[in-house]
C-alpha cells in the first residue's frame, strides 16, 4: 500500500463552524441546544463542498433561525489526536435584518434561540440548562473590549489568488 491510500484509508478530519453574532443593538445570539446541553453559539459541522462561511450561515438559520452575513474571522482553532483532525473556524456575523426574531419553536436542531446582553449571559449561566461552553461569552468580551476581527479575505480555499495590497 502506498503512503497516499494509507494516509486515505486512517486520516479523518472534521470541519466547524461557529458563530459569534451581534445585532445593532449590541445583543448577541445564543442558542439553547437540545437534551439539556445549555446555551451556546450556532455551529456545526461543514457539509462538502460547502466552506467555512456558508457552513456557518446555514447553521446559523438551522439552529438560531437567522439570516445572517459573515462578516469576519476571530480565530481558527485546531486539534489533533493520533489520525483525528478538526479545524474549527470561529467567525464573526451580523443578522442581515436587525429586527429578525429568533427561532422559539424546538426542533431537532435546538430548542430555542435568543438575542441576550454580556450581563443577561452571565446570569444564564447559573440558570438552568446553563451554558454549553463559556465560547459566546469569552468572544463576546473580547470583542466588546476592542478585540481585532480579522478580515475573510485570510479565509479562502486553496488555490485562490493571492489579494494584492491597495497602492496608495
Amino acid at each position: 500500500m502506498n503512503h497516499t491510500s494509507q494516509h486515505d484509508q486512517y486520516f479523518k478530519m472534521l470541519g466547524i463552524s461557529l458563530v459569534i453574532c451581534r445585532n445593532k443593538y449590541g445583543k448577541w445570539l445564543a442558542v439553547k441546544e437540545t437534551d439539556n446541553r445549555g446555551w451556546w453559539v450556532p455551529g456545526g459541522l461543514v457539509d462538502p463542498p460547502e466552506n467555512f462561511i456558508e457552513a456557518g450561515v446555514r447553521e446559523t438559520k438551522e439552529e438560531a433561525g437567522v439570516d445572517v452575513e459573515i462578516k469576519g474571522l476571530l480565530r481558527f482553532e485546531y486539534n489533533i489526536k493520533g489520525n483525528f483532525q478538526r479545524l474549527r473556524t470561529v467567525l464573526y456575523a451580523e443578522p442581515l435584518d436587525h429586527d429578525q426574531k429568533p427561532k422559539s419553536v424546538a426542533d431537532y436542531e435546538s430548542d430555542e434561540a435568543k438575542w441576550v446582553t454580556l450581563k443577561e449571559l452571565v446570569e444564564m449561566k447559573t440558570q438552568e440548562p446553563g451554558w454549553r461552553g463559556p465560547e459566546l461569552y469569552n468572544w463576546a468580551k473580547y470583542i466588546e473590549d476592542g478585540g481585532p476581527i480579522y478580515p475573510l479575505s485570510i479565509l479562502d480555499g486553496e488555490g485562490a489568488p493571492v489579494p494584492m495590497p491597495k497602492k496608495n
